[in-house]
């Protein structure tokens, strides 16, 4: 017995369970007094507790089995108990309602409902209890409970008398005892897990059998009806009815309904703190019906913006997401898996996702699950390392072809202009004059492609950022002015940097003139230079038309060129000369103009 206490119990309810017991003890000493002078009353209201508890039982089991699956049989049997129960309460001693004035129907109405208590505990842990039909079960307890009623009722002599004026007789012990040993073999099944209920009814039923077992022990005991052990019964009675009805309202009402809260609980916090971000639509008018905080987060969207608006007022998404889920789930097919699409977010920035979508109902209406990851800097990252591999293979080359390119090429440039010193060439002149300068322009972007090289030798020393352009400043002066431009400089004070003047003066030249060239006339491009956290940043920004995104992405890639005559290496140049310099170029563009932010770590 302590094993299947502690197997279903825990120590807060059996220490419930003892204070409960002890409070019966304490109700019966003050009731016992009252008894023996109004039996008939008391008897009848400890009674009619007993019985709507036992009917309302019924009930919740008769309701609950409409919308989901449980036992029946316990129902019945708390339907029949009710009864024989009602036919005892009005035939008991003191009422005067049975005519022949036996002692006993009463007590054979008493032992019949127990044993019908006892009997359908044990039938509720066999496959009949799931297997009973509704309404066939029903008749057969009505059938049951009234057939026992009327033969005990008018054949009063075919059985053994059971009570008389001086108390209980050996029959009504013995019965009673058989009645406690089926208690227990319910409780050993109930512990080999024959009953197919969830833990909270097992708890409550064995609650029940653990004080119906003393109260049927008081009813083997008691000499006469005003004995404190009769008292003592029907208390403990009230008791374990309680009990019972635990079983069914904690059990099958309330217990599942907690499991439900749960289970929504747990939906809830894994789609709300997700780290993907999750939006569920509705499939046919697309509106939002939810969304994560790490949706809201990439978006830059306020829940309430969203909530119950149509994705189309926002062009969020693409419009193939929609329509392609449409058509997959109308195929019932595994819908969208890890498809790329851009998407625009509250201040209008386009980033790629990567969207996933799966059907789903709520509430008996189809909805649209989008999963979606933002891919926007994993795609970037990758674009640089393929950009940063790029420079290094060409760097590499440059390294082992540049010399043995431009050695032939000197050599061949000075015999072009002894040649054309000759009185015999002279006629050739602008020929050999265009060539020299093809050869001046091919030895330029020699010179550029050199500068890709990792293996460059440089010279770094402590500079300042501001005064490297103070000594500039003229020259990128003279070719803004040239072009009909302005350039304007703000800059605020910085620390000193390890860099290589040189490789820096190309850079800043290469910027300023790039921006002078993306700009009509009239223009104006702005040099700062301030700290941000550890970097020290220079920013060269033009007011050109901008840069289209498809053209962003390939930036500082080797070769690629918008310009009629570029070589597609200044960029490049620029980017490696910034690796070589501790430095990171970032790149901001709309049609307001273009960025370019060089950003060096501060080691000094």
């Amino acid at each position: 017995m302590p094993t299947i206490v502690s197997k279903f119990i825990d120590q807060t309810t059996l220490q419930r369970l003892i204070s409960i017991l002890v409070f019966s003890l304490f109700i019966s000493f003050i009731i016992t007094p009252a008894w023996a002078s109004s039996f008939a009353v008391i008897h009848t209201v400890l009674e009619i507790f007993c019985i709507l508890i036992a009917f309302s039982s019924f009930l919740a089991i008769w309701f609950i089995s409409k919308i989901q699956k449980i036992n029946l049989i316990l129902g019945f049997g708390f339907l029949g108990v009710a009864i024989l129960d009602v036919l005892h309460t009005f035939y008991w001693q003191g009422l005067g309602f049975y005519p022949l004035g036996y002692y006993d129907l009463s007590a054979k109405y008493w032992l019949a409902g127990r044993f019908f208590e006892a009997l359908f505990l044990i039938l509720s842990t066999t496959s009949i209890g799931r297997s009973i039909s509704r309404y066939k079960g029903l008749a057969f307890t009505l059938f049951l409970s009234f057939f026992i009623g009327f033969v005990f009722l008018y054949t009063p002599d075919t059985f053994p008398t059971l009570l008389t004026p001086e108390g209980v007789t050996p029959l009504k012990i013995a019965i009673e005892y058989i009645i406690i040993s089926m208690f227990i073999w319910f409780l050993y099944r109930l512990s080999k897990g024959y009953l197919q209920e969830d833990m909270v009814t097992k708890k409550y039923l064995l609650l029940a059998i653990l004080v119906a077992v003393p109260a049927e022990l008081c009813f083997t005991v008691f000499t006469n009806i005003t004995n404190f052990y009769n008292v003592l019964g029907h208390v403990l009675k009230i008791v374990y009815y309680y009990f019972f009805l635990q079983a069914v309202f904690v059990g099958y009402i309330v217990f599942p309904y907690k499991e439900l809260q749960l289970s929504g609980e747990r939906f809830h916090k894994v789609f709300r703190y997700s780290p993907v971000s999750k939006s569920i639509l509705t499939i046919e008018e697309g509106q939002f019906i939810d969304v994560n905080d790490m949706w809201l987060q990439t978006t830059g969207y306020a829940r309430e913006d969203i909530i119950g608006k149509n994705a189309k007022d926002f062009n969020l998404f693409p419009i193939n997401v929609m329509n392609k889920s449409r058509i997959e789930l109308i195929s019932e097919n595994g819908v969208l898996t890890n498809h790329k699409y851009l998407f625009q977010t509250k201040n209008g920035v386009l980033r790629e996702g990567l969207f996933s979508t799966q059907k789903i109902m709520l509430q008996e209406e189809p909805c649209l699950l989008i999963v979606m990851i933002d891919i926007t800097d994993q795609v970037r990252n990758e674009n640089e390392l393929l950009r940063l591999d790029r420079l290094n293979l060409i760097g590499q080359m440059a390294a082992g072809i540049g010399h043995e390119v431009r050695n032939p090429m000197t050599t061949v440039r000075g015999f072009l202009q002894i040649l054309s010193e000759k009185k015999e060439c002279i006629k050739y002149q602008d020929y050999f004059s265009m060539m020299i300068e093809e050869l001046d322009r091919a030895n330029s972007i020699i010179t550029d492609f050199l500068s890709l090289s990792s293996n460059k030798p440089s010279n770094v020393q402590a500079y300042n950022l501001n005064k490297i352009i103070d000594d500039l400043f003229p020259l990128l002066q003279a070719d803004a002015l040239n072009a009909d431009h302005s350039i304007l400089w703000e800059k605020l004070p910085v620390t000193d940097l390890e860099i290589d003047r040189n490789e820096i003066h190309q850079v800043i030249i290469n910027l300023v003139r790039n921006g002078i060239e993306a700009m009509q006339n009239g223009g104006q491009v702005t040099i700062r230079t301030f700290t941000d956290g550890d970097e020290t940043v220079l920013a060269i920004k033009d007011e050109g038309p901008g840069i289209e995104p498809e053209i962003l992405d390939k930036i500082g890639t080797p070769f690629f060129s918008t310009k009629e005559q570029g070589t597609g290496l200044g960029l490049a140049t620029c980017y490696s000369i910034a690796e070589r310099n501790n430095a990171s170029i970032d790149v901001n563009s709309s049609s307001a103009g273009t960025t370019f932010f060089v950003r060096f770590k501060t080691v000094l």
